[in-house]
């Protein structure tokens, strides 16, 4: 799970830098592009190609389509605010994936993890300050990111239960790939030879980086991963800092901090 947090990081500063000279239809379109490859080379290396079959087709669609609305709704907050400051707000995702695996799943939510979901949302508030004009409404975008973000591992978590990852990252692709396809000539804008190197990175990352979250998600209770991914934050922090510039503002850390702690005592 550490390992896919950075890849993922690694692909939103790359999305962030890409979102500045070419369409986010067309970032996302090279991704799953890029995703679909992967997912084909990783099941055909395992003889699976006929063994792609869903017993729980009608989630994985669902689980797909929650994954295209979530990389689109991020990466457009990646291009309005820090890489960062983004990512605190989101770091609420793992909370909401602890409280929805409760109800989907059938995991255990005890006094604590209620706590820890409770004072998480505090953390987010002084994340966000609204009516304090600190933020603007841009924060809104990856607090719905994060929404989705919780709901698409919780669901990738009960569709592990039928399904082999393969079968999961093959959905995932193959959603992905339809949607943005059909929709990338409206947009496209040729890239340069620079663009070519950068679109194709953002999605070996971010192609890299689901799959290993899948298999992570296949081998343990989504509640169990879910302090993991407050790695996340962490590795966005640091790139964010690197290629960017940018840090977030005291309030932001104390905030983080908060929701980061919150997560740890729900596990």
């Amino acid at each position: 799970t550490v390992v896919a947090m950075l890849f993922i990081a690694a692909m939103d500063a790359t999305g962030k830098f890409l979102t500045q000279s070419y369409p986010i239809v067309e970032i996302l379109a090279v991704r799953f592009v890029i995703f679909f490859g992967i997912a084909v080379l990783a099941t055909a290396h395992k003889r699976q190609l006929r063994q792609v079959r869903s017993k729980l087709v009608g989630i994985q669609i669902f689980r797909s389509l929650l994954l295209v609305v979530e990389v689109s709704v991020f990466i457009i907050a990646f291009s309005l605010m820090p890489l960062a400051d983004a990512h605190a707000i989101a770091a609420i995702a793992p909370l909401v994936a602890t409280l929805l695996a409760g109800w989907f799943l059938g995991e255990v939510i005890g006094l604590r993890r209620w706590l820890s979901v409770a004072i998480g949302f505090v953390g987010a508030l002084i994340i966000i300050r609204p009516g304090l004009g600190v933020m603007s409404w841009h924060a809104l975008i990856p607090l719905l990111g994060a929404v989705l973000w919780a709901a698409y591992q919780v669901l990738s978590r009960r569709v592990a239960r039928l399904d082999t990852p393969e079968t999961t990252v093959m959905y995932t692709a193959v959603v992905g790939l339809v949607i943005f396809g059909a929709m990338a000539p409206f947009f496209w804008v040729t890239p340069t030879t620079t663009g070519w190197i950068f679109l194709i990175l953002n999605g070996v990352l971010g192609s890299v980086g689901h799959y290993f979250l899948i298999k992570a998600l296949d081998l343990a209770p989504a509640s169990t991963l879910q302090p993991l991914s407050y790695s996340l934050l962490l590795w966005a922090i640091a790139i964010g800092f690197l290629v960017f510039g940018d840090l977030p503002d005291t309030l932001t850390f104390v905030g983080a901090a908060i929701v980061v702690s919150a997560g740890i005592l729900s596990s």
